[in-house]
């Protein structure tokens, strides 16, 4: 344990110091208008030195580029997942279901909760009369279910809302429809 007498030479001896330099006692930050302002701070050309890379290479960096653009899904027959390719021409219906750019069917299943865990089917990217489409799956689904279906069309969003999880038969339905 140091002698109280020793503690005081101590801090008299960092008072002095600090009476050389204040600024350095307290560690005071001083910041400049701008990074160029800074002397501290060299020019950039210091910091960024470039070399050109043989071309050869590049291909190894493209390899781990993923792809911009979705590809054409395969013209042979067999599909995996019961997957079927879009027509070739649009059915003649007064509307149309435009497929995702993965061209999958765009048909959801979504869970929402109120009260309890609701099930609600969201057909999406409906163009044209979106009210005779609705009319069209609510008679299919009912026909199908032997019960009544709740419904909601929202037409600046384009889609429509079913109650219930009639994911599968509207895909179906649209398969079979010619979308």
């Amino acid at each position: 344990m140091a002698s109280a007498a020793a503690r005081s030479f101590v801090f008299r001896q960092h008072i002095n110091t600090c009476r050389l330099d204040f600024a350095s006692c307290l560690n005071i930050k001083s910041f400049y208008s701008s990074y160029s302002a800074n002397p501290k701070e060299k020019s950039p050309e210091h910091y960024t030195q470039y070399h050109e890379v043989s071309s050869d290479n590049w291909k190894f960096v493209e390899r781990l580029k993923p792809p911009t653009v979705v590809p054409s899904f395969p013209k042979n027959g067999s599909y995996f997942s019961d997957w079927t390719p879009p027509p070739d021409t649009p059915p003649n219906l007064p509307y149309f279901v435009k497929r995702t750019k993965n061209f999958m069917v765009p048909v959801y299943l979504n869970f929402e909760a109120i009260r309890n865990q609701r099930k609600i089917t969201m057909v999406k990217h409906i163009e044209g009369d979106i009210w005779a489409m609705e009319k069209d799956i609510k008679s299919h689904l009912e026909e199908v279910t032997k019960r009544p279906v709740v419904s909601q069309v929202h037409e600046v969003g384009m889609y429509i809302k079913f109650r219930g999880d009639y994911a599968l038969h509207v895909k179906k339905w649209l398969l079979n429809a010619g979308f």
